[in-house]
C-alpha cells in the first residue's frame, strides 16, 4: 500500500521529464514521427513523396531505437566528449544509411532482410550494450527484466489510453451529435502509441545505481512454481517425444523429415526460456532442482540437434540451397555452440548468449557475405554453369530459347535450373536473372514437385498488371479511341505460346482479333517486377494498334485454363 501513496502527479511529470532529459535525442525523433503521422492523417499524404514519406517515419521510428541504445552505452563512459562523439558518429552513420534506403523504390530480398536484421538487432542491444565488460549477470538480469516490464507497461497503458479516447470522441458524436473526422480516430494512436507510450516505458529504465543491481528481492515465487510445474514438465515431453522419434528412424533406418526442425528449435528456445527466467536462482543453495536440471538440458539437446543437421542436410541435398534452409543451418550451429558454451560454463554466465545471436544475425544478414546474397550467387552460378555446358554460347536467352533449352535437356536438370530462375524471380527480382534470361521467359513451368518422387510437374501460374498505362496519347495517325477488353476460358489447344483473343467494345461491340504471346505477358507480370513501371505492352494488328491496360493469365501445364485483357484500341 505503501507504494500506491507515494504515485502522485509530480511524481509522473518528475519521472517523465527525467526520460526526456536522459533521452533527449529518442523522445525529439518520436516527437517527430508523431508530429509527421498527424500530417499525413490531415491530408498531407498527397503533398509528401514517397520516398521521402518512408525515410519520415523510418528514420525517426529507428533512430530513436538507436538513440536509447547509445544513451544506455555511453551514460557510462568517464569522457562525456567520447560519449558525444560517439553518439553522433553512429547517429550520423544511420542517417546516411536511412537516406540511402529512401532511393529505392522497393526493397530486395537482401535489403529487405538486412534492414530487419539491423532494427532487432538495435532492439536487442538495449538489453545488451552496457554489460558487455561485467563478469556478474545478476545486473543484466535484473535490468533485462525491469526494461520488459517497462515496455509492456507502456504498451498495455497506450493502448488503454487509446482505446479510451477514442470511445470518448465516439461517445460525443452519440450523446451530443458531435461529429469528428475519421483523421481524428487516427489521431489518437498516433500520439499514445507512436509517442506517450515509449515515452512512458522510458521513465521506467533503471538508472543509477539502480541499473547495476544485484539483489533478487524483485524474483516472483509465482514465476518459480510456473517454470517449475509447468514450463519443465511441458519441455520434457518434448524432449521424450523428440527421442522415441529418434529411436524410431534408428530402428526403421530412415532419414528424418523436415518438421522435425520445428520441435528441436523450440525444444532448444524453451531451453533458452528456462535459462533465462530461472538464472536468479540456480545458483542459490535452495534451488538444486533448477541447477540440476540446467545442468542437464544442455546436454540433453545435443543429440537432438544432430537430429536436426541430419534432417536440413537432407533437405540441402534433396531440394537445394534457400534462404530459409541457410538461416536454420546457421542457427543450428549457433545452438551447438550455446550448448557447449552452457555445459563448460555451468550456466554462470548468460549474457553471451543473446549477444552471440545477435552479432551472428547481423553478420549473416547484412553485407556481402549475407547469406541472401551468398544464395543469390550461388543459384545463378548453378544455372549459368547448366546453360553453358548444355551448349549455350551466348546468353542472355530469349524466352523463345528458354522453352527451346526447356525441351532439350534432361528432364531432371530443366526442373531444376527452372525452379531455382522460378525462385530467384520470386524472392529476389526479375532483374537479378537478366544476365541469363530475358524478361519475355516463361518460368516455373518445369518446377520439381517438392516430394519424394522427384517428378516434374506444370505447376499453376499466374502474370497480372492492372496499371500498365500511366498518360495516354492519341497518336496523329489514328482517329478513334475505343477501350476494350476479352476474356477467355479453358483455352486446351494452342499455337505455341501465342494465342488469338477477340476484343470487344464501344458502341458496336465490335470484334477485333489480336494474337498474344504468353511470354509478353511473362514480361510485365508485377510481382515478378515487384511493382516497378514496366513498359507499355502494345500489339499491332493491321491497322489497329492495342495498347493493354490490364491483363490476367492463368496457366496450368500446357493449358490457358484463363485469360483476361482489357485496354485502348487506336483505329481510323
Amino acid at each position: 500500500m505503501g507504494d500506491f501513496k507515494r504515485i502522485s502527479l509530480a511524481m509522473w511529470f518528475k519521472q517523465v521529464g527525467g526520460a526526456c532529459r536522459r533521452f533527449p535525442v529518442a523522445v525529439l525523433l518520436l516527437a517527430f514521427l508523431s508530429c509527421f503521422l498527424l500530417h499525413l492523417n490531415h491530408g498531407g499524404a498527397g503533398k509528401v513523396d514517397v520516398k521521402w514519406c518512408f525515410f519520415y517515419i523510418f528514420y525517426p521510428a529507428t533512430g530513436a531505437l538507436l538513440a536509447v541504445s547509445l544513451q544506455l552505452l555511453t551514460e557510462e563512459f568517464k569522457n562525456r566528449i567520447a560519449a558525444i562523439v560517439t553518439q553522433a558518429v553512429v547517429h550520423a552513420t544511420w542517417l546516411g544509411v536511412s537516406l540511402y534506403l529512401a532511393q529505392f523504390d522497393h526493397f530486395s530480398v537482401p535489403q529487405l532482410v538486412a534492414v530487419s536484421a539491423t532494427v532487432v538487432t538495435m532492439a536487442l542491444s538495449i538489453f545488451l550494450t552496457c554489460f558487455y565488460h561485467k563478469n556478474d549477470d545478476v545486473p543484466f538480469w535484473n535490468f533485462s527484466q525491469r526494461v520488459f516490464v517497462a515496455l509492456m507497461a507502456g504498451f498495455v497503458v497506450g493502448v488503454v489510453l487509446t482505446l479510451g479516447l477514442i470511445l470518448f470522441v465516439q461517445s460525443l458524436d452519440w450523446l451530443f451529435g458531435l461529429t469528428f473526422k475519421d483523421s481524428v480516430f487516427a489521431d489518437v494512436p498516433s500520439v499514445c502509441m507512436v509517442f506517450l507510450a515509449p515515452l512512458l516505458a522510458m521513465s521506467q529504465f533503471p538508472r543509477g545505481k539502480e541499473k547495476w543491481d544485484r539483489s533478487m528481492a524483485g524474483y516472483s515465487g509465482f514465476v518459480k512454481g510456473v517454470a517449475q510445474y509447468l514450463f519443465i514438465p511441458l519441455l520434457l515431453l518434448y524432449l521424450v517425444t523428440l527421442y522415441v522419434y529418434a529411436a524410431k528412424i534408428l530402428f526403421s533406418w530412415q532419414l528424418p523429415v523436415g518438421w522435425v526442425c520445428y520441435l528441436v528449435s523450440a525444444s532448444m528456445l524453451g531451453m533458452l526460456i528456462l535459462l533465462f527466467v530461472t538464472y536468479p536462482v540456480q545458483h542459490e543453495q535452495a534451488s538444486s532442482f533448477f541447477k540440476s536440471v540446467m545442468r542437464w538440458l544442455p546436454m540433453a539437446l545435443l543429440p537432438l540437434l544432430a537430429l536436426m543437421s541430419v534432417a536440413i542436410g537432407r533437405r540441402l541435398s534433396d531440394y537445394g540451397i534457400t534462404m530459409s534452409r541457410l538461416y536454420v543451418l546457421v542457427f543450428n550451429i549457433w545452438c551447438y555452440v550455446v550448448c557447449i558454451g552452457l555445459l563448460l560454463g555451468r550456466n554462470k554466465r548468460i549474457w553471451w548468449v543473446p549477444a552471440s545471436f545477435a552479432v551472428v544475425l547481423f553478420l549473416i544478414s547484412v553485407g556481402p557475405q549475407s547469406i541472401p546474397n551468398m544464395t543469390q550467387r550461388h543459384l545463378i552460378a548453378q544455372a549459368r554453369k547448366a546453360f553453358v555446358s548444355s551448349g549455350i554460347q551466348r546468353l542472355p536467352m530469349t524466352g523463345e530459347q528458354y522453352d527451346a533449352w526447356l525441351a532439350s535437356v534432361d528432364g531432371k536438370i530443366a526442373a531444376s535450373i527452372d525452379a531455382k530462375i522460378h525462385y530467384l524471380q520470386t524472392y529476389y527480382d526479375v532483374n537479378v536473372t537478366c544476365g541469363l534470361l530475358g524478361k519475355d521467359a516463361v518460368v516455373g513451368v518445369a518446377s520439381n514437385s517438392d516430394n519424394d518422387s522427384g517428378g516434374v510437374t506444370k505447376p499453376s501460374i499466374n502474370y497480372s498488371n492492372y496499371d500498365l498505362i500511366k498518360d495516354v496519347v492519341l497518336p496523329k495517325s489514328y482517329t478513334r479511341l475505343t477501350v476494350v477488353e476479352g476474356d477467355l476460358d479453358d483455352l486446351v489447344s494452342r499455337h505455341g505460346s501465342n494465342v488469338m483473343l477477340a476484343m470487344r467494345g464501344g458502341a458496336s461491340s465490335a470484334e477485333h482479333l489480336f494474337e498474344f504471346d504468353i511470354r509478353q505477358f511473362a514480361g510485365c507480370d508485377k510481382e515478378r517486377n515487384h511493382g516497378t513501371d514496366v513498359e507499355p505492352l502494345v500489339i499491332n494488328n493491321d491497322d489497329k494498334t492495342l495498347v493493354v491496360e490490364s491483363f490476367s493469365v492463368q496457366l496450368e501445364g500446357d493449358s490457358i485454363v484463363h485469360i483476361a485483357v482489357s485496354g485502348l484500341l487506336f483505329s481510323n
